[in-house]
């Protein structure tokens, strides 16, 4: 290993059983090992080469890899430019706790090693790392996590997509609402809301998109937002209280979303408003 190159892993607290990592090297060559967790890796620079069960892989920009536990692999860097990988591993627990309500419930017999090629899946991956190393948007990280490895075990399973062909229904898009505005100031979890409209997560992320038009996570941002408006505009509260009440982590995160979302600060906002 040469000195400028670098392994880094962090830990999810959140999601015990996940580990995001990113390792970018020259020339380092991984020996024949194996994990005990699902690995994915994602190959964001150069080309890394792989081998397992006697078949070699060379995996380039965009290229995924997915290694079940106990899969005997190696992996080396042949070219001139170094590679970054972007890795992701799961421990068999945390996986079955995501998808023990969907039609994955039965993969962990079924998976075999593979490489994939898939621009979606890998721009949903790069999103899912970046939302662990920015704010702290709970509901946004669990939308992704769970949609980038259903998305991956649709894939390896080789199952078309199922049709949906049901919205979200009007009675409980309200009930969701009045639990999100009544619980505006704390965590909000996919899992609480998939239970509160008797879907499971997967079918609550497809029809809640489907006939809002956002992703769960967005919606409830947005929410959080224009209710801090009418805050802002209605009261004397001060803005980092304002923040809390509403579910933001600190007044720093809350004036960055609400910047981003009107193209002003809450202290501006307020004075136009007043």
């Amino acid at each position: 290993m040469t000195i400028s190159d670098t392994f880094n892993y962090q830990h999810i607290d959140e999601l015990p059983g996940l580990t995001i990592g990113e390792a970018t090297s020259a020339q380092f060559s991984f020996q024949p090992h194996f994990h005990l967790d699902y690995h994915i890796g994602l190959v964001t620079k150069g080309v890394l080469h792989q081998t397992w069960r006697g078949e070699k892989h060379s995996l380039t920009l965009g290229d995924i890899c997915f290694i079940p536990p106990d899969v005997v692999h190696n992996g080396s860097e042949q070219g001139k430019d170094k590679y970054h990988l972007t890795t992701f591993r799961i421990t068999p627990n945390r996986l079955k706790i995501f998808f023990f309500d969907s039609q994955y419930n039965d993969f962990q017999n079924q998976l075999a090693p593979n490489a994939i090629n898939n621009p979606l899946l890998a721009k949903s991956l790069l999103q899912l790392k970046d939302s662990f190393q920015s704010e702290k948007h709970d509901l946004h990280q669990e939308t992704l996590l769970t949609a980038s490895m259903a998305e991956l075990l649709r894939i390896l399973n080789k199952k078309p997509t199922r049709g949906e062909d049901h919205e979200l229904g009007k009675q409980e898009f309200i009930k969701i609402r009045d639990y999100c505005e009544a619980n505006i100031q704390n965590k909000i979890t996919l899992d609480e809301l998939a239970i509160l409209s008797g879907l499971t997560r997967f079918q609550f992320i497809r029809r809640f998109q489907k006939q809002i038009g956002l992703a769960p996570h967005a919606w409830l941002m947005r929410l959080r937002l224009e209710k801090a408006c009418f805050s802002l505009a209605s009261s004397n509260a001060m803005i980092a209280d304002i923040a809390t009440d509403n579910g933001f982590y600190d007044q720093s995160h809350f004036n960055r979303m609400f910047k981003m979302a009107y193209q002003i600060a809450p202290s501006q906002y307020r004075l136009h408003t007043a």
